[in-house]
């Protein structure tokens, strides 16, 4: 039985999948934001989460005795067996993948749940065409276009009031007439000119922060590209069960290039870090960390340990004080992974 893709089928039409021996899958939404910082939408995603100390949510027994007509204690045995065996492979190899969910990755004397890669739910964040500045002077273009129009319509209601009221004659009609058409023409010029000279402008605010995302855009590139060129370079291809991955063949190449990395990665002054994965080899701690990199968060990334036999941390970021960790935990756990920690850091 693949536990995965039936849980992943029933969480289509159900918020919580409760499997026996495991614990609760659920599926999350988290609507569009706009992040002001980088100028950019962030569109809206569901994401799957997992509680292993929970009870609640439709029993996958259930749903599993319904799918293959069966009696429920043959059902609750199928799902036993396979959720044993699910756990012995944590156990034995590290961490054991669940087909459209994430993977089951040991942690201490159990186990915790990370998610697939978020690029694979499209979550990738839009740029704005127009700053909040942009837009409020597009607005005041269309009133002051507005209020123009209304007193070019009321000039012209006024001068045929005066030409009625001094109307004797063909001649005189004709004068009036014209006298009506060349102050319109005149008014609708300036006009003109005006729409001209704030078109202009709006014009070069928008060059100005098209550069800038450009620039902060080509930051952001090549601090990504630093990283994944400083993982190959220590590294060399093996075959893994989601993808080529690269691997460190000598303790020693480990310490040095981890001693390297803690130096860089982690300021003297940061006495904290979240921690969002733990693992055996530096391979999948690269791995998880560039797949949220490649999700807009660039700032996460591996701290390796100062020794080869220790598990690789993969963090959210590091801080100076206890208070800052706090807070940006309490949006990492909410928003992001709900089984991040803290992590105290020793040097």
């Amino acid at each position: 039985m693949n536990l995965g893709k039936n849980v992943y089928n029933l969480l289509k039409r159900q918020s919580e999948v409760y499997v026996s021996g495991l614990g609760t899958f659920k599926r999350n939404h988290t609507p569009s934001t706009f992040d002001e910082k980088r100028n950019v939408y962030l569109p809206p995603i569901d994401y799957i989460d997992f509680e292993s100390n929970s009870d609640t949510g439709y029993d996958f027994i259930s749903y599993i005795q319904q799918l293959d007509e069966i009696e429920r204690s043959d059902a609750q045995k199928v799902v036993q067996e396979t959720v044993q065996d699910l756990l012995n492979n944590v156990r034995d190899q590290g961490q054991v993948k669940l087909d459209d969910l994430g993977y089951l990755v040991s942690y201490g004397e159990g186990y915790v749940f990370k998610a697939l890669d978020l690029s694979g739910f499209n979550y990738e964040p839009v740029e704005a065409l127009e700053s909040p500045v942009a837009e409020q002077e597009q607005i005041l273009v269309q009133e002051e276009s507005q209020a123009d129009v209304e007193s070019n319509a009321e000039t012209v209601e006024q001068l045929s009031a005066t030409e009625t009221a001094d109307n004797q004659g063909g001649a005189d009609n004709e004068y009036s007439t014209t006298e009506v058409e060349e102050a319109y023409v005149e008014k609708s010029s300036n006009n003109t000119i005006w729409y001209v000279l704030i078109a202009v402008a709006a014009l070069g605010v928008l060059a100005v922060l098209y550069f800038r995302n450009t620039q902060t855009s080509g930051v952001s590139s090549s601090k990504d590209s630093l990283i994944n060129t400083t993982a190959r370079s220590n590294s060399e291809p093996v075959e893994d069960t989601v993808d080529k991955i690269t691997v460190i063949d000598t303790a020693k190449q480990v310490d040095t290039a981890e001693t390297h990395a803690n130096a860089v990665l982690v300021p003297a002054s940061h006495t904290w870090q979240i921690v969002i994965g733990s693992h055996r080899t530096l391979a999948q701690a690269y791995e998880q960390a560039e797949s949220y990199n490649k999700a807009g968060y660039p700032k996460v990334r591996v701290v390796p340990s100062n020794l080869a036999k220790n598990r690789k941390k993969v963090i959210w970021d590091s801080y100076e004080t206890k208070a800052q960790l706090d807070s940006a935990l309490m949006f990492v756990q909410k928003h992001i992974i709900k089984d991040a920690w803290p992590d105290k850091i020793n040097r």
